[in-house]
């Protein structure tokens, strides 16, 4: 029973926490491998702009150009949704 309340417990003050960061998103993870780099955010919330702008920010010290979303993904947190986004170079003629 103890561990049950402290798993919900830390759901919610992990989904808590991500809704009251600037922008209400935050990054979860990145693979640099295949320049690629994980946030989680409550869509209802979420100051796109500031995302965007951060991905770019993150994708141009990288040396790239592009951001690309994959599919969206469900979050472990309830009302949370995880994207993975990939910095690739665009294609110009």
């Amino acid at each position: 029973m103890k561990g049950q309340l402290a798993c919900v417990l830390t759901i919610l003050l992990l989904a808590g926490c991500t809704a009251h960061q600037p922008g209400a998103f935050e990054r979860i993870d990145e693979d640099t491998a295949v320049n690629t780099v994980q946030y989680r955010y409550d869509p209802l919330k979420v100051d796109n702009a500031a995302l965007q702008k951060e991905l770019r920010a993150y994708c141009q010290a990288r040396g790239f150009d592009k951001v690309e979303a994959l599919r969206p993904q469900s979050s472990n947190i309830p009302g949370l949704v995880k994207t993975w986004y990939q910095c690739n170079y665009a294609i110009k003629s």
